[in-house]
This record gives C-alpha cells, structure tokens and sequence, in this order.
C-alpha cells in the first residue's frame, strides 16, 4: 500500500474481510481438524489505508456494493475497499472435497 501510495498508482485493492486468513483456516481445520495463528484482531481497514494515505472504504450492506466500488473505480490513486463477509458455510463445502483436493 505505501508503494501504491509513493508512486501514486491507480488501483483498487478488495478486501474480503471475515476476521481470520480464511483460506489457511479453512485448510487447516479441513486438514487437521483446528486451526491455530489465523484470527486477526478487530482492524479497521479504512483508517490502516488512510494511515498511509490512500483512500479507505468499506461496504457496510449488500445493497451498497455497488456504489462503493463505484467510488472506488472512480478515485485517483490507491483505494482499499474492505467488504465484510461470512465464510461460516465453508466446512460444508469442504466435507464435500475429496482428501487429494485439499493442500
């Protein structure tokens, strides 16, 4: 982000926020059955953006995708945009994966 900002590149960074490196969570509780070092504190992204002095915003409800990544798209230089989401159907989706399938 601060290169982005030093360099003054016009870009938009998505953040899907659930609170946890969900992807290493999913894995590992997939894998081992538990998941340790992956929950993150409550960050407040917009202001960690503007803190180095790119523009922060985030989608507090469906309905205002659209105009936030509206906004997004439209600013010059780095834009983070955090959008909340809810990743609580994945152990489904993983009972549902083959063993070989998950790394």
């Amino acid at each position: 982000l601060e290169t982005a900002v030093r360099l003054h590149a016009d870009l938009v960074h998505i953040i899907w926020n659930d609170g946890h490196y969900d992807m290493v969570k999913f894995q590992e509780e997939m894998k081992y059955g538990r998941a340790a070092g992956v929950d993150f504190g409550p960050v407040d992204f917009v202001k960690y953006a503007e803190a180095f002095g790119a523009k922060g915003l985030r989608v507090n409800k469906p309905s205002e995708l659209g105009q936030v990544l509206d906004e997004a798209f439209a600013t010059p230089g780095p834009v983070l945009v955090d959008i909340p989401v809810d990743y609580s159907d994945n152990a489904e989706l993983g009972a549902a994966m083959l063993p070989d399938q998950i790394y």
